[in-house]
């Protein structure tokens, strides 16, 4: 498999050339092409994060303890202490980053359901959603943030990929197939399919997809007219 480095290297360069190409064509303004650059580059390092000794899995995990501790303490700050909102704060971090970091290490396997297509779709699904609920983004807006985490993420999944190809002795590692496969057999694929379905029902107006699509010869409205509402 590619290692850190090329995963952030690449990943930057992807998604600065996607982030480029939106911004020359005029469909996204400056500040927003920056934050797609983040977004996609934070992608290309999230299928390592079933990796329990990966550089992305740690840092994950501790900014998660870090910014989880600090929401719960400055919900309850009106009614508590300071000593008693470090105390919460640090409590929370820790359970973050120990308890639940081993207990996700123990439920994930490397290049497992989070080496696969289906979970880049979901996670995309998952973004636009947030995108648009959370932060009041536009659907456009929300679907350019869905992309560029498919991106990301897939750019991540071909260069294991591609690691797993020997081109000096012209054969295939073991681990060929296990990087970009379309989804894991296991109960985990099952319940990202549901999933799946679920967040296209609550996803954003399917309507700048359609647009992309049209020149292509896609039917616009049957598109948007046979996309799960709920």
């Amino acid at each position: 498999m590619a290692n850190f480095q090329t995963h952030l290297s690449v990943g930057c360069t992807v998604s600065s050339f996607a982030a480029l190409a939106l911004y020359d064509f005029g469909m996204v303004g400056t500040s927003e092409a920056q934050w797609l650059f983040v977004i996609g580059t934070g992608a290309s390092l999230a299928p390592d994060l079933d990796s329990n000794h990966s550089r992305p899995v740690r840092a994950f995990f501790f900014l998660l303890g870090i910014l989880l501790g600090f929401a719960i303490a400055f919900a309850l700050a009106p009614s508590l202490p300071l000593l008693a909102l470090l105390v919460i704060w640090l409590g929370v971090w820790l359970f973050v980053r120990y308890p639940l970091f081993m207990s996700f290490a123990y439920f994930t396997v490397h290049r497992g359901v989070w080496h696969s297509l289906l979970m880049a779709l979901v996670l995309a699904l998952a973004a636009a959603t947030v995108a648009e609920y959370w932060f009041d983004l536009s659907a456009v807006q929300s679907w350019h943030v869905a992309g560029f985490v498919i991106v990301g993420y897939v750019t991540h999944l071909l260069l294991d990929e591609l690691a797993s190809v020997d081109l000096a002795g012209v054969r295939l590692k073991r681990s060929f197939g296990t990087a970009l496969k379309l989804f894991s057999p296991n109960l985990w694929s099952v319940v990202l399919l549901f999933l799946l379905i679920l967040l296209l029902g609550i996803s954003p107006s399917p309507a700048p997809i359609a647009d992309l699509l049209a020149p292509l010869g896609l039917n616009r409205d049957l598109l948007i007219n046979h996309w799960p509402r709920w």
